[in-house]
């Protein structure tokens, strides 16, 4: 049995069980169900014979299954036979195996060996050649040592003498090797020659020092720039610190005595008035100083030429501070404006001269003293933008810049609209220019921009924007002399008419202009928000707008008040449509077609006129056909065929006159149509029977869905329904319809003289005077 199979006992037998690949061969071996595992030996008998009857073919079945195992037993010995032949020659091939090893292994001892004894061979010969390398590193370093102290005891003793001697050419060039030197024995300062040397040169410094203090100061005094003066700069360099900082400070002190006392502060020419000569001053001595060869005198490293002009720049940017605060008074935007430009003309040339390095950056080094008092700036735009609406309001007042309607065809922005623009850009611009912090200076102007554009709303457009006045008159009934007003409208002049939209186009144009100038300005000043100002352009074009739709409705009221004093109880047949519409007719069309060519350029604010003159005139119509009462069914009839009339006239106002017919919008559709119908449905109800009450309101919520029970009282007031019919009818529409019990009406109790009156006075008075009598009626009762 294989190593890879196990034995266990159960129920006293043992099992075999093979490995995984065995079970695996065995499973292809298998041809038959019976060689599967796990069979069952009595299902398998039963599915060969599952009857009684099926038993007759037990003979052949058993001769077919002793065939079967007499071939397995032919095929199980040849397999063994098999077998038997391989495993002779798997021993030959495992033995011949094994003796291959066995001598790779004696190889391989003897390589082993062979590799540790070359080994020890190599590790002998490295000793002795690390020994030369340490020996020979160290004999190098106690040379470069001694060779190093030879040049610092060599330096020390020549700088000792050459200062002396004050051979400032040869320490110059002595001194940096033995400084440098000196840094290679920080690490034997413990030894004594070698510290007795470190104090012997820090004290050398310090003669040095205080040699080259003297000298250097009476070289310069004495005007000896020579080559001596070069190499005391070159030593003064190589010791640094504080003698390096002193003459520099020294130096430019002396440079610069002469500019501190010409424009100190008392002195005239000090002002900013003549900040062009202080720049003129220095680039003369700036140029003096390249020009002597100053610059070759001193060490590249000191940029002298770049120190002088900082000392210049900061003393003063200090001074033109101080100046401008004291004389704070004294300044203008024209003298700072000059200051300014001179300044900026100074810096350009200096970075010109010495572009920016490191810390040296003249980039509105002096320019930004000026950032404190840019108000001066402020004040000045804020004075001018005012002086320049002042004109603008002169000229539209004197009519210089009043438009008439003979000027165009269409109406037009005033120019004074574009020059406001122009002139708001004009100062952004130069704010940007004159300013050193231009984003700082915007946020400042920002404020005067909202005065200025709120100031010519007001005092350019809406000052100036024509109103449909209403004249006043008492009327001759005693009676009602407290009460009735007669009223005359004064209409637009043809040239009102045209002014009006030219402010309506500039107002317009200004607003659309507001929002560009706030996308320009944003990119500066991210915060700033110039939408109240865009809104009051566009309400100074909305009010434009309704001044010209209450222009053109004004003309339309004489012919609605004639509509309500006709007697339509007299009516006895319908006809053509009556002379009221016609003359609503008439005024529309040649007042649209005047306003359109206006608004040729701008049809959006066509559109929006159109719509607002509709609306106003189906809520006025419909308004004036309750006053029309009593009427009769033929009345009805007329007042039904004068309102299809109107309607279908108002669908086209838009393209009336007009070679072009377009479709109006559906808005504009929608409201007259909604209107004018419900005017028609009112019509309807008039001439509806009201026999059966009931029947009645049940038609009228159908007719006129939007309604209540006051504008239902109105209708049947015109037509001329009894007192008790009105109130049953209205007691039956307040319960079925609104769902409420009916409260006592106050018109019952009205005295009897007071509604004659009424009746008699309405007809005359316009629905203004009507509204207020109403109201000042009902106050009374």
């Amino acid at each position: 049995m294989s190593d890879a199979s196990s034995e266990k006992k159960q129920n006293g037998v043992k099992k075999v069980q093979f490995s995984e690949r065995v079970q695996q061969a065995i499973h292809d071996l298998c041809t038959t169900d019976l060689c599967k595992p796990n069979v069952k030996v009595n299902d398998h008998i039963n599915k060969l014979f599952p009857t009684e009857q099926s038993l007759s073919q037990l003979d052949g079945i058993m001769g077919s299954l002793e065939q079967e195992v007499d071939e397995l037993d032919v095929e199980l010995a040849d397999l063994v036979e098999e077998f038997g032949e391989a495993g002779v020659i798997g021993n030959s091939a495992l033995d011949a195996a094994r003796a291959s090893m066995r001598g790779l292994e004696q190889r391989l001892t003897k390589v082993r060996s062979r590799t540790q004894s070359s080994e020890t061979s190599v590790h002998t010969m490295t000793r002795d050649i690390n020994q030369l390398d340490v020996a020979k590193k160290n004999l190098t370093s106690s040379i470069t040592t001694l060779h190093h102290l030879h040049i610092l005891l060599v330096g020390v003793n020549n700088l000792s003498a050459w200062t002396v001697s004050k051979r400032y050419s040869d320490i110059a060039s002595e001194l940096p090797a033995v400084l440098n030197v000196l840094q290679l024995f920080d690490a034997y300062i413990h030894v004594d020659q070698v510290k007795s040397l470190t104090e012997r040169v820090e004290k050398l410094k310090v003669d040095l020092s205080n040699q080259l203090a003297v000298d250097l100061k009476n070289c310069f005094q004495n005007g000896n720039i020579n080559q001596l003066a070069a190499d005391m700069c070159k030593v003064t360099a190589v010791l640094g610190g504080k003698l390096e900082e002193e003459f520099q400070k020294w130096y430019i002190d002396q440079q610069f005595g002469e500019y501190y006392v010409l424009y100190s502060d008392n002195e005239e020419v000090a002002w900013i008035d003549q900040i062009d000569q202080r720049y003129r001053w220095y680039v003369t001595k700036l140029a003096e100083f390249e020009r002597n060869g100053m610059v070759k005198v001193f060490p590249a490293n000191w940029e002298m030429g770049r120190r002088m002009s900082m000392e210049f720049c900061t003393s003063t940017r200090v001074a033109l501070d101080r100046l401008m605060t004291k004389r704070r008074t004294e300044l203008d935007w024209k003298l700072l404006a000059h200051a300014i430009n001179h300044t900026i003309m100074f810096e350009t040339l200096l970075n010109k001269r010495f572009p920016a390095k490191g810390d040296w950056d003249f980039e509105k080094i002096i320019w930004r003293v000026f950032n404190k008092y840019m108000d001066v700036f402020v004040d000045a735009q804020s004075s001018n933008l005012n002086e320049f609406l002042d004109g603008c309001a002169n000229k539209i007042r004197t009519g210089e810049e009043r438009p008439i309607k003979d000027t165009s065809t269409h109406a037009f922005p005033l120019p004074s609209s574009a020059d406001l623009f122009f002139l708001l850009k004009k100062i952004i611009t130069e704010s940007s220019k004159l300013c050193a912090e231009p984003d700082a200076l915007l946020r400042q102007l920002v404020k005067v921009f909202r005065q200025c554009l709120r100031g010519y709303a007001h005092g350019c457009l809406t000052a100036f924007l024509p109103q449909v006045s209403v004249q006043t008159g008492m009327s001759t009934a005693s009676l009602l002399q407290n009460l009735i007003r007669e009223e005359t409208i004064v209409r637009l002049t043809p040239d009102q008419q045209f002014f009006t939209c030219c402010l309506l186009a500039t107002a317009d144009w200004c607003a659309e202009t507001t929002v560009q100038l706030q996308e320009k300005l944003k990119q500066k000043v991210p915060e700033l928000d110039l939408s109240q100002e865009m809104e009051l352009f566009y309400s100074i074009s909305n009010n434009a707008l309704t001044t010209l739709v209450q222009d053109v409705e004004a003309a339309c009221d004489a012919a609605l008040q004639a509509m309500g004093k006709i007697n339509w109880a007299g009516i006895e047949g319908v006809g053509d449509e009556s002379a009221y519409v016609s003359a609503i007719r008439s005024h529309l069309r040649h007042s649209v077609p005047l306003i359109r060519d206006y608004f040729s350029d701008r049809r959006k604010y066509f559109a929006h006129f159109c719509l607002k003159l509709a609306t106003q005139l189906v809520n006025k119509f419909y308004g004036s056909l309750f006053r029309c009462k009593p009427i009769s069914i033929s009345g009805a009839e007329q007042l039904l065929l004068d309102a299809h009339a109107l309607k279908m006239f108002l669908l086209n106002m838009p393209s009336v006159e007009s070679s072009v017919v377009t479709k109006p919008p559906t808005i504009y559709t929608t409201t007259v149509t909604k209107t004018m119908t419900k005017a028609e449905m009112v019509l309807k109800v008039v001439m509806s029977d009201l026999s059966k009450p009931e029947d009645f309101v049940q038609n009228y919520a159908r007719l006129v869905p939007e309604s209540d029970s006051a504008e239902l009282q109105k209708i049947l007031e015109m037509r001329n329904t009894r007192r008790s019919e009105q109130q049953q009818v209205l007691a039956i529409y307040r319960k079925e319809i609104e769902g409420i019990d009916p409260p006592p009406t106050t018109a019952s109790n009205m005295p009897s003289a007071l509604s004659a009156v009424m009746s008699i006075a309405t007809d005359g008075i316009g629905d203004s005077s009507m509204r207020r009598l109403e109201k000042l009626v009902k106050k009374k009762l």
